[in-house]
């Protein structure tokens, strides 16, 4: 807490979220991009709550294939 009263949140680059939970960076941006986890965009990055990313760790469980988010699968683009 600061003298405000406010409890300023832990935020951290993906790629530091990443490094801290020793995850992929991928699957960081994979829940940022979807919307799973709490994230600000600041200017070109985003930026990640890390209580709140640990939280979703600690409280998610694991979905079958057929359910994960297409959104994060690469997929080839013919030109």
């Amino acid at each position: 807490m600061n003298d405000t009263g406010l409890k300023i949140p832990h935020m951290e680059t993906i790629k530091r979220t990443a490094e801290i939970f020793g995850l992929p960076v991928h699957f960081v941006r994979c829940k940022v991009a979807s919307g799973e986890v709490v994230a600000v965009r600041a200017g070109r990055r985003f930026l990640v709550n890390v209580d709140k990313f640990a939280e979703y760790l600690n409280t998610s469980t694991v979905q079958p294939v057929s359910a994960a988010h297409d959104e994060c699968r690469v997929t080839r683009i013919d030109l």
